[in-house]
């Protein structure tokens, strides 16, 4: 399989904003984050930075975008941010008490998953909690996705998420698989209006709270992690 495209960035972009399925992830991971130590890997814009701002202890963003991460810092002043990949994290080892890893392992290199995981693993305190959502590998999930085909967006099953972290080192404690066709029939509008109309995509309330309903049911769209390191 060939590595994804990078994604872009637009220059249009000047304010992080919280969608529904980070708002997923605040409601899964926010009992473990309140005055935590916490680093987010391939944090973008920040929009999982907005909902933590304030609960956490201290935040540290990571991304590989500049641009992005200056988006980020300009709205969230006292969000660390540090450009780095995955792989190869520019921090001492057990720094963090959580390490969140929101749809950024389908993004990453080809084979890279092991070495991120044990990355992640390393600046991670023990008894620390990794928090990992991604794609859930299926024949919907896969034929409703035009990345998947076009793009390279890798999808993944329970059984290689769990191996993986395994193999680095942690215990998987919870799974949750939600999002079902109002959740893809999102993601294609969204890709529709993006590169084939070259436009953002319209704000329509009634559409984003369908949306946000939909993606924290349970489902078969989104798998949602939560791992323990081990040692």
């Amino acid at each position: 399989m060939k590595n994804p495209k990078p994604m872009s960035f637009s220059e249009d972009v000047d304010k992080t904003e919280a969608k529904g399925e980070h708002k997923l992830y605040f409601s899964f991971s926010k009992n473990y984050i309140k005055n935590k130590n916490v680093l987010d890997v391939g944090s973008w814009t920040g929009p999982f930075e907005t909902l933590i701002y304030g609960l956490a202890k201290e935040i540290t963003a990571v991304d590989v975008e500049e641009k992005a991460l200056k988006v980020l810092k300009r709205n969230l002043p006292k969000v660390n941010c540090v450009k780095a990949q995955s792989h190869k994290l520019p921090f001492k080892s057990e720094t963090f008490d959580v390490v969140t890893f929101w749809d950024v392992i389908e993004h990453i290199p080809v084979s890279s998953e092991p070495a991120s995981l044990m990355e992640i693993n390393r600046v991670l305190k023990k008894g620390g909690f990794l928090f990992l959502a991604t794609v859930n590998k299926n024949l919907l999930s896969d034929f409703l996705d035009p990345a998947y085909w076009l793009a390279g967006h890798r999808h993944y099953t329970q059984k290689a998420l769990t191996g993986f972290l395994e193999n680095a080192g942690f215990e998987v404690e919870e799974v949750k698989k939600t999002g079902s066709f109002v959740s893809s029939s999102y993601a294609l509008s969204f890709y529709f209006f993006k590169h084939i109309l070259r436009m953002k995509m319209p704000t329509i309330s009634w559409v984003e709270k369908k949306m946000e309903e939909d993606i924290s049911s349970s489902g078969y769209i989104q798998i949602v992690m939560r791992a323990k390191k081990l040692s």
